[in-house]
């Protein structure tokens, strides 16, 4: 099997920091620790969760579907972490998972795409 382009392995790796980034949200809900997202938003959690992890091996196998699905994951993550965040009121106690979700979620919109478009 061959090595995976550039573009394949930022989007994976990005999917699976974007794993773990949601499930701390999504634990940090069920455990009701501070602070912790509005219970109404734990479908939404729990969807792009599934979501991202459905995304890792399409993108891997250089399914086009894949592409698209990791492309909504990237919009997702920044529903859940954008810079719109910052105005939030615990914004000052969550500021490390907006930027790096930001990060993660710009960085696989990118990688999708360019991967989509270099594809065989």
């Amino acid at each position: 099997m061959e090595k995976p382009s550039w573009s394949i392995q930022i989007a994976v790796s990005s999917l699976a920091g974007l794993i773990l980034l949601k499930a701390v949200l999504l634990g940090s809900l069920w455990a009701q620790v501070q602070p912790h997202p509005p219970a109404r938003v734990g479908p939404f959690i729990a969807a792009s969760l599934a979501l991202t992890v459905v995304s890792i091996p399409l993108v891997w196998w250089r399914n086009k579907i894949g592409y698209t699905t990791s492309i909504i994951v990237g919009l997702l993550g920044l529903i859940s972490f954008g810079p719109h965040k910052f105005l939030s009121e615990s914004a000052d106690q969550i500021f490390p998972a907006i930027i790096v979700g930001t990060v993660l979620s710009v960085v696989l919109i990118i990688s999708s795409i360019a991967s989509w478009r270099t594809r065989k």
